[in-house]
């Protein structure tokens, strides 16, 4: 059985100043390392029944009585069991009850809560679509982004855009957990994770992507850097409790690759081309541990899925048998957006053979 190494260390979480930091090596605990783990289709849902559309739903979410939950542009759909459209709750605009970009959501219970921005707001509708409540977020300057809802406590993720310059710099943006209560104000700052990103006028380019997700509603895991490191926030303690990440050979950047820019007058302008891709492309949750979806894909662009447990051990590593993007999981099925030969959208649910 291969181990893993503890260390402490020192790191920029303004509310935990030591750690542990985790290096695990490059072969996970499962010895069966770059196998193919099979899929099969459960469900497909698509939108030619014309009471909605697809156009490019980012993410999907199971509430408790296993009805669906979809957000597309200017649509948050609700599905049953069998995939049978059920409900819209999308109405744009910025009164009661009304959404205008929505960020994210979450449940509880038998309610949708809705984190809708411009202006930021907290609605709250049952299932039905009754409105229950519609709670304006103060004095939280920047964006925000909604995380989860712990007991009577909101976490959103914020970050403000730098004093302009004039010139194209590079800076690093504080990407900020905050805590808000259930009237709307802000409690406390939590934790800080710098992202670096290229600056012009009033438009940016990040170098890396943030992503991070909620586990058993109360930690969240995190990554923000280029290279592969993981980090374990735990709102309770207000602590980062943990960092990992496992020996991992970097891809290169492919030479036809575009990345993020700005377009002003028909120019593109953005920071110079990394030599690496960033090693981390997604966080998942799938039956409890932590699916890592790194940059690495087998020769049929089918990607490679890293396991760890919620100790930060490297436990398995797979190539995942899917052909679209993976954009939600829950328990053992995976939620995946394939666009089909006539270019319409369609959401197909799998399960994990193996």
């Amino acid at each position: 059985m291969i181990g893993f190494v503890l260390i402490f260390s020192f790191l920029l979480a303004s509310s935990s100043p030591t750690q542990v930091a985790i290096e695990n090596p490059e072969k996970p605990l499962n010895d069966k390392l770059g196998r193919l783990v099979k899929i099969q289709e459960i469900l497909r849902i698509t939108d030619e029944g014309g009471s909605f559309y697809f156009q490019y739903p980012p993410f999907i979410k199971v509430a408790a009585d296993g009805t669906i939950f979809v957000y597309d542009q200017d649509e948050l759909l609700r599905f049953d069991q069998n995939g049978k459209f059920l409900h819209n709750y999308y109405k744009k605009g910025q009164g009661p009850g009304e959404l205008n970009y929505v960020r994210n959501y979450t449940f509880q219970d038998d309610r949708l809560i809705v984190h809708s921005a411009n202006p930021n707001k907290i609605v709250w509708f049952n299932f039905d679509g009754t409105l229950i409540k519609d709670q304006k977020i103060f004095d939280v300057p920047g964006s925000i982004k909604f995380q989860l809802l712990k007991n009577s406590t909101y976490y959103f993720w914020k970050f403000e855009f730098p004093a302009r310059t004039g010139k194209p710099t590079t800076v690093d943006i504080p990407q900020v957990l905050v805590a808000v209560d259930q009237d709307g104000k802000v409690i406390e700052d939590l934790v800080s994770f710098p992202i670096k990103s290229y600056v012009m006028g009033g438009a940016l380019v990040q170098y890396s992507t943030m992503r991070s997700v909620p586990y058993k509603n109360r930690h969240i895991f995190i990554t923000h850097t280029r290279e592969y490191s993981v980090k374990l926030f735990d709102t309770q303690s207000k602590k980062v409790l943990r960092t990992f990440n496992r020996a991992y050979k970097r891809v290169k950047t492919p030479k036809d690759h575009q990345g993020a820019a700005i377009v002003f007058e028909g120019k593109r302008y953005g920071p110079e081309q990394e030599k690496y891709l960033n090693d981390i492309n997604n966080l998942f949750i799938f039956n409890e541990l932590l699916w890592v979806v790194t940059s690495t894909k087998d020769k049929e662009n089918r990607p490679l899925i890293d396991v760890f447990d919620f100790d930060g051990r490297y436990l398995d590593s797979f190539y995942l048998d899917v052909t679209g993007t993976l954009i939600a999981t829950h328990r053992n099925m995976l939620f995946v957006r394939e666009k089909e030969e006539d270019e319409l959208i369609h959401l197909v649910i799998y399960e994990v053979i193996d």
